[in-house]
């Protein structure tokens, strides 16, 4: 879906058949706003590690559309989980598979290519590091990636060089409250040299006569009227006597207020127990993801633990016992473990 504010959809990028390619994993809309040339985004889903053929199809397919944007000039966003990171040393948790490995090669190749980088802006994470996390599997990683093709114009070949410039863009990481799902939101910064903002759509009120509540009175209404417009003073002039019974019919008419424009954005519905829910589970997974390097020696009780034991109660949850400070190897798996319980608990 494309916002509003941002422009309208013309229409999707005409694949080029290639085996090995799932066309419903990536998506290119041509977009058109309201100020400035026309843009293209792609929506990125790529296989995982292990599906390497795959993998690499898509990415010849989205190299391809990337070229074809590229040759008309026009700026080109591919966002989304490429299942491959190009921050290898920021994974945790993962086993050095060469499938994993193999992945995070393809990809980096693949932004690299010289065809290609030639118009890349650079992205710095900014507010966290990792978009994907599995407490199931303690596993934290950057997946989720946002490119930008800043169409034909051609940039210095260092990356560095590139970001002393000023061609690079911040993108944050943010929590979005749903503790089901294992990937963050992840959203762009981009310069207004490089995109124009999306419009933003005036707000205003209108003053209107309520005609549901007028339907249920206007026999009332009408009587009202009638008693007013007797109580005026005749008129030589028919016209302003006319005038005088509009106005006190006017007058007596229910009203509302109507306003137009953006409005504040309604969070999603959920419980009181869902809320309290979600905020346990990614204290619990924060904390499991720490517990998987706890050794004896030297162990200290930190404040998250405090903070775990004293958790708020929940029906049908056990509440987590706290780790004693002179802990055993069999207490601080049995910690791990009720961590990982803990969880599993509260998504249910």
């Amino acid at each position: 879906m494309v916002h509003k504010s941002a422009g309208s959809a013309l229409d999707s990028f005409q694949h080029v058949k290639t085996d090995g390619f799932d066309e419903g994993r990536l998506l290119t809309v041509k977009i058109r706003p309201d100020k400035g040339p026309i843009i293209f985004v792609s929506n990125v889903y790529n296989h995982v590690a292990a599906e390497g053929k795959q993998q690499q199809a898509l990415l010849d397919q989205l190299g391809a559309r990337l070229l074809h944007t590229e040759s008309l000039g026009h700026v080109h966003l591919a966002g989304g989980d490429y299942n491959a990171s190009l921050v290898t040393d920021a994974r945790k948790g993962y086993s050095n598979s060469r499938e994993t490995k193999e992945a995070d090669v393809r990809f980096q190749k693949f932004t690299l290519d010289p065809q290609r980088s030639v118009a890349r802006w650079i992205g710095h994470i900014k507010g966290g590091m990792f978009t994907r996390r599995s407490p199931q599997f303690v596993q934290a990683a950057r997946l989720d990636e946002i490119l930008v093709h800043a169409g034909n114009d051609q940039l210095p070949r260092d990356l560095e060089e590139r970001s002393a410039q000023g061609f690079e863009f911040r993108i944050h990481t943010a929590h979005y409250g749903d503790s089901r799902l294992d990937h963050g939101i992840l959203t762009a910064d981009l310069p207004v040299t490089l995109l124009l903002r999306p419009m933003r759509a005036h707000s205003s009120s209108r003053d209107i006569v309520d005609r549901k509540k007028w339907d249920l009175m206007k026999d009332s209404w009408r009587a009202h009227v009638e008693r007013a417009g007797n109580r005026t003073r005749s008129c030589a002039d028919s016209i302003n006597e006319l005038t005088q019974w509009v106005n006190e019919a006017t007058r007596l008419l229910p009203r509302k207020v109507t306003k137009t424009g953006p409005s504040k954005r309604k969070p999603a519905h959920s419980s009181k127990i869902q809320r309290a829910c979600n905020r346990q589970i990614r204290l619990l997974e924060r904390e499991a993801m720490i517990a998987k390097d706890l050794v004896t020696d030297g162990f200290i009780v930190t404040h998250s633990m405090r903070q775990i034991f004293t958790l708020a109660h929940i029906d049908a949850v056990a509440p987590i016992k706290l780790i004693p400070s002179s802990p055993s190897a069999s207490d601080l798996n049995d910690g791990r473990m009720a961590l990982q319980q803990g969880i599993r608990e509260r998504r249910q």
